[in-house]
């Protein structure tokens, strides 16, 4: 948790909060997207917040399966300065979506000001073979977040019952 906590807070240190430029500007966001509930999702296809732009992935989230990248990218979207794809794309490691190209890849990403960071989480990147040098290729200074789950009481409880098991089938042949 810690390290999901120092992640967060070394990748905002930089970052300047979305302009709010007057009072009426404040009110249309509030009303058209939900303006103070900062939950990506509800930035609809339709609803374009004034002076933002879909912007492909300055972070991507990868990881292993149940490794928190989800409850990771929750904790970032809170932040009023970083906007999440809501789905994963699999956009680097699904030959059928990279075809489609880097145009259809950033349609699927949030609106976000200039200034704020948008992220991507897709864990099948850790394991895809094509995925980093497809991602190097986009951005070679794209930042990458991973979240990996090491679990040492499972593995030395896995050691133990199997040293047991043999421990106890020697004990059985010397009977």
């Amino acid at each position: 948790m810690a390290f999901l906590l120092v992640s967060a807070y070394l990748l905002l240190t930089h970052t300047q909060g979305a302009p709010v430029e007057n009072g009426a500007l404040l009110e249309t966001l509030k009303s058209q997207v939900g303006f103070f509930s900062n939950k990506s999702e509800h930035y609809s296809a339709q609803v374009r917040p004034p002076g933002t732009n879909r912007r492909i992935p300055q972070t991507i989230i990868i990881g292993v399966r149940k490794g928190g990248t989800r409850a990771l990218l929750e904790m970032l979207d809170i932040h009023p300065n970083i906007v999440v794809a809501t789905t994963e794309v699999h956009f680097f490691d699904w030959d059928e979506n990279y075809v489609k190209g880097i145009d259809w890849y950033r349609r699927l990403m949030p609106f976000s000001y200039e200034n704020q960071i948008t992220i991507e989480k897709t864990p099948g990147y850790f394991t895809s073979p094509q995925a980093p040098e497809r991602i190097h290729d986009m951005n070679s200074s794209i930042k990458l977040f991973t979240a990996i789950y090491t679990c040492m009481t499972e593995i030395r409880v896995e050691a133990l019952w199997k040293n047991e098991t043999a421990l106890s089938s020697v004990q059985n042949v010397d009977s």
